[in-house]
């Protein structure tokens, strides 16, 4: 099996429940979600060293949850940031896997049930890390995901090489 690149994933950290009159795309992190981001941050070590692109959701939570590992992350990074992330489901995740053609990992910072919906659509391998990604990806979770290089037909796969948890 060939790998191509590595692909992060994170999903965002535990938000607030909206107020009246408020978007769900506002909500912000609640205490928790603050928390647990910045205790993922400071565990990521090399984890994070190689991320060259980050594509964030722009919903509120997804940014303030990428605002708390940016310090884990190296500081040449390329930020954007994407309403179809938030909006558009796995087929909009997988377009910002294919067009990432750069040499160094990609991260994506997204939302659940899309992240699931995801790794179960490109990780067909078994192993450890997808056996505990069907229990559920939880907030803040970290997946790393080593992409396999595509094959004849197009498809992209990968293998769920790790979880990370807060």
């Amino acid at each position: 099996m060939t790998f191509g690149q590595t692909i992060h994933i994170l999903r965002h950290a535990h938000s607030s429940w909206a107020v009246p009159g408020q978007r769900d795309h506002q909500r912000v992190l609640d205490d928790r979600g603050r928390k647990d981001a910045a205790r993922l941050a400071a565990s990521l070590g090399e984890t994070a060293s190689r991320i060259e692109r980050v594509v964030c959701s722009t919903a509120v939570r997804a940014r303030q949850t990428l605002d708390l590992v940016r310090k884990a992350l190296p500081p040449s990074a390329e930020v954007r940031f994407s309403d179809d992330l938030y909006a558009l489901g796995a087929k909009a995740y997988e377009a910002e896997i294919r067009s990432h053609s750069g040499s160094g990992d990609l991260l994506l910072v997204g939302h659940n049930p899309t992240i699931e919906d995801l790794v179960f659509q490109l990780c067909e391998t078994e192993s450890a890390a997808l056996r505990e990604a069907r229990a559920g990806v939880g907030t803040a979770n970290w997946l790393v995901i080593d992409r396999e290089a595509d094959g004849a037909e197009g498809t992209t796969r990968g293998v769920l090489r790790t979880i990370l948890r807060p």
